[in-house]
């Protein structure tokens, strides 16, 4: 197990306690489910705890299956949503068996860098059958004060190395501006149909940074 896999394992119920209650991306998986068909099929990148986005979307009816790099998330997972599947990978190397109706990422991909970000957005295109729907909780670069002038890239639609607090610890993030998450999108070959931006403030025990979410749900292009 690598550093960053113990890192999550580690980290387990605390941050179920932190962010598993948050009204905001509660709100948003329900919008996300009306816009899916009742019998779809779901990733979930970067399940974690499997709460709230897997419970939410088992509970709706609907079938998911989750990957998280670490082994204790995915235990986590199983335990809170039995009637998903679940299994150990990392999103960056992770061929699926299947098509899915809908992918979702939420705060899951803060620490890959601006290339595999760009990797992710391909892979879910072609994960997802034409039409697909994919839902992404992030941040925009813009709307974090820690992200600096000399964070961005020359293009000015991504922010490098940004310095944030999670859980007690200093980590270093990739953060998309609104511009730019647009751009790669479309790039990847989807349309952005929906976002939506929420302040997030997690309990003072969990000892982060807050958080300016920015909620995005795009869909797969019939053709590109």
């Amino acid at each position: 197990m690598n550093s960053d896999e113990q890192f999550w394992t580690d980290l387990g119920m605390k941050y179920e306690a932190a962010f598993g209650h948050d009204v905001g991306l509660h709100n948003v998986i329900q919008r996300y489910l009306n816009m899916l068909p009742t019998s779809a099929f779901v990733m979930d990148c970067g399940s974690g705890t499997g709460k709230p986005v897997a419970k939410a979307i088992a509970e709706s009816g609907r079938h998911v299956h989750g990957i998280d790099m670490s082994p204790g998330m995915v235990s986590l997972s199983r335990k809170a949503v039995p009637s998903g599947s679940f299994e150990v990978a990392n999103m960056l190397d992770y061929t699926p068996t299947v098509s899915y109706d809908g992918a979702v990422a939420s705060l899951s991909i803060f620490e890959l860098t601006r290339q595999e970000i760009d990797t992710m957005a391909h892979k879910w295109f072609q994960w997802l059958k034409p039409g697909g729907l994919l839902l992404i909780n992030t941040f925009g670069a813009e709307d974090c004060a820690q992200a600096k002038a000399e964070n961005y890239d020359a293009d000015g639609e991504c922010a490098n190395k940004v310095e944030w607090k999670f859980m007690s610890n200093n980590v270093l993030i990739t953060l998309f501006t609104k511009a730019g998450w647009k751009v790669l999108l479309e790039k990847a070959g989807f349309d952005i149909v929906h976002t939506e931006e929420d302040q997030f403030t997690p309990p003072a025990a969990a000892d982060c940074d807050p958080e300016p979410r920015y909620y995005i749900i795009a869909k797969k292009k019939s053709s590109t």
